[in-house]
């Protein structure tokens, strides 16, 4: 079965391994923070810095990863070998940040560093290649929606299995007798395990996809050159297409990541609600995402992915700037609000990915190279630096309102500025994306216009 080009199966081949990417993405952004002060003993803008310094990790080795898969070259491709290599230390790190041990406060902070480097390592060697994949797998412009829409319906899947599973997982475990601890380790191993699993799965399914041509025999990786790597990067950033796509997706991030790390937070002390009601809040969110899946692709196609990725950013904004002034009270109106919320969270996923392939054509016509690794790994990046900013952020603010970790009811401060960081600050951040994504070029039409000068241009 085929559309446009793209069988079926190549298109689910491909988005399996977004059920591992979003299941670790999102217990990591959702409930690190949240282990970390509630369970572990660390304090709110001490954990908020540990997952900092994990992003700025990050950041220096998302270059690095992006410029190695563009100049790989093996019998098994220049993508999928990382998938396979570093799915297994990226669970074994998830297991591992979940666990707690009896060191001393400052032996707990150097341990949770080091692992959530290790973690962020793995998610990188893995993310980058396979966002580079997807641009691999065609050029068409509709295609790579498409690609992308099936791509976002697994991440859908997992999400729903990072949020909204593991609060019921913890305390299914502790009624069995666990405790915390062991809880929530076991539930970290079952995530872990399914992470890797679906990784895998695309790594046999992409085998076509990830073809180096004119591969000789014995042929050696080229080496890694520091200078040349930074001559790349620079010539990228001087495109101000890129730029453009990097603001937006900066400030977008921290939107992102303000608002999911606050989600356990806000529902927990100012809803006051139980594992279970959580666990359904949850489901409702992720539930929210293959429901505009189909919304946001008839969008695109009716217009593009520039007017769709600003209508989604102007509906956000407005939720969250509405609901700063309108309390949330009874259960059908939290249950509207997590599903604004998730539906316009989950677009971006949509949405940015695609919008970055198509700067590996406009990257081509203006240079003569196709360098999709190093592009996707800017992005990259930018959304590592982003989440670990907007958890920064909130992990400070929590810190000066007062927030108490170790007790079950916070003081009105606290209660106050939670509710800020799941409404009017993330507003700010995405008015500045908003603008950026007015300024951006490429429509569909100028895409086409790309497409035909490259053809053109081969065709001389």
């Amino acid at each position: 079965m085929k559309e446009n080009g793209l069988t079926i199966k190549a298109q689910i081949g491909y988005g399996s391994a977004a059920i591992g990417d979003a299941v670790s993405y999102t217990l990591i952004n959702t409930f690190i923070l949240f282990f970390l002060t509630t369970q572990a003993g660390i304090q709110p803008a001490a954990a908020g810095l540990l997952t900092s310094i994990g992003s700025l990790w990050n950041a220096a080795i998302n270059p690095i990863i992006g410029y190695l898969t563009d100049h790989t070259r093996t019998s098994m491709g220049r993508r999928r070998p990382f998938l396979l290599f570093f799915c297994i230390p990226m669970c074994l790190a998830m297991i591992l940040l979940f666990s707690d041990n009896n060191f001393s406060y400052y032996g707990k902070l150097i341990y949770y560093g080091f692992m959530i480097i290790i973690y962020w390592t793995a998610y990188t060697g893995f993310y980058v290649p396979y966002s580079a994949l997807g641009a691999d797998y065609s050029q068409d412009y509709d295609d790579r929606i498409r690609i992308r829409l099936v791509a976002s319906f697994f991440n859908s899947i997992g999400m729903c299995i990072g949020m909204a599973l593991p609060m019921s997982i913890i305390d299914a475990f502790k009624g069995s007798g666990m405790t915390d601890a062991n809880s929530w380790r076991l539930m970290a191993l079952l995530l872990g395990v399914t992470t890797a699993i679906t990784i895998i799965c695309t790594f046999f399914f992409s085998k076509k996809y990830d073809v180096c041509k004119n591969l000789q025999k014995n042929e050696k990786m080229e080496p890694l050159h520091i200078g040349k790597m930074f001559k790349s990067y620079l010539q990228l950033l001087s495109l101000k297409p890129l730029r453009l796509l990097l603001v937006a997706s900066l400030f977008y991030v921290i939107t992102y990541a303000i608002i999911t790390s606050d989600f356990m937070y806000y529902l927990t002390y100012n809803q006051e609600l139980t594992a279970g009601a959580i666990t359904l809040v949850m489901i409702g969110r992720c539930a929210a995402n293959p429901i505009m899946l189909p919304i946001i692709s008839k969008l695109c196609e009716k217009t593009d992915k520039k007017t769709a990725m600003l209508i989604v950013v102007a509906v956000l904004s407005a939720c969250c700037i509405i609901l700063r002034f309108v309390n949330i009270h009874g259960f059908l109106m939290l249950g509207i609000y997590i599903f604004i919320m998730g539906a316009t969270c989950s677009s971006y996923w949509q949405l940015m990915p695609a919008m970055f392939y198509d700067i590996c054509e406009y990257d081509e016509l203006m240079t003569g190279q196709r360098r999709e690794g190093e592009i996707l790994a800017i992005q990259g990046l930018t959304e590592t630096v982003a989440a670990g900013l907007g958890v920064q952020i909130m992990g400070i603010i929590l810190q000066f309102a007062g927030f108490d970790g170790t007790v079950a009811v916070q003081s009105e401060t606290a209660i106050c500025w939670i509710y800020n960081n799941t409404t009017w600050i993330p507003a700010v951040f995405l008015i500045v994306a908003g603008i950026a994504i007015i300024k951006y070029p490429i429509t569909k039409a100028v895409y086409e216009d790309i497409i035909q000068k490259i053809a053109d241009r081969k065709d001389k």
